[in-house]
């Protein structure tokens, strides 16, 4: 008869093994917020490109989600963290579907940019420079989420997790300042611009706040696997 301390450590190591792979997820992620902070910040005749790569990003991780969901529900996992662990996967995933979306919005407010007075052009890239801020703080985040993937070591782990948490507090403040300043000139501003850059500040926060859901999640799934 197997031994039920033997079963367990199997089940341990194929949990760890989908930790490490979503380390992939986390490399794209890197790319992805990357070129975003690019797009905002480079000459006018690379932003499409830039989109270009953000889209292929995007694509390889559906392919990786795909991948890692079939390694869970068809490897050796405990079945009472199946859904913590493919919720993991798709938040993982989220990320890069939220990289991909704001590039959309910067490609088609930029290709529309002629169309603005100079007040509505300087509140943009005003508002772009807290974009890019935000994206230097999601950059760091996204590093101690690999941090929580690779580590066994709980107090590093526990570091990491509160790093992200105060990472995601200075995120809120910059997107609050911003939506605060974009309805300040909310008068002199075109509709578009105006949706634009909330819409940017909300959705900015969000991958902040994906990481702080991946790290909670870890946490979690730590827990279970080291009782």
């Amino acid at each position: 008869m197997v031994n039920a301390n033997f079963l367990k450590k199997i089940m341990v190591v194929g949990e760890k093994s989908v930790l490490q792979q979503l380390t992939q997820f986390i490399d794209l992620a890197v790319d992805s917020t990357g070129a975003l902070k690019e797009m905002l910040m480079t000459e006018e005749n690379k932003k499409s490109q830039l989109n270009d790569k953000i889209k292929f990003i995007e694509k390889k991780g559906d392919t990786l989600c795909m991948k890692v969901k079939q390694h869970i529900t068809g490897g050796a996992i405990s079945s009472n963290l199946m859904d913590n662990l493919i919720t993991l996967v798709e938040t993982c995933d989220d990320l890069l579907d939220k990289s991909y979306f704001v590039s959309r919005e910067f490609k088609r407010v930029h290709e529309n940019k002629h169309k603005f007075d100079d007040l509505a052009r300087a509140i943009l890239r005003d508002g772009y420079n807290v974009c890019v801020k935000i994206l230097d703080n999601t950059l760091i985040a996204l590093g101690e989420v690999r941090i929580l993937l690779e580590s066994r070591d709980t107090k590093e782990m526990l570091e990491s997790r509160a790093k992200i948490e105060v990472l995601e507090e200075k995120v809120d403040d910059l997107k609050d300042n911003l939506i605060d300043e974009v309805y300040n000139n909310a008068d002199s501003l075109p509709y578009l611009i105006f949706i634009h850059l909330i819409e940017l500040a909300h959705k900015l926060d969000d991958m902040l706040d994906d990481c702080e859901d991946i790290s909670d999640l870890v946490q979690t799934i730590n827990i279970s696997i080291t009782r």
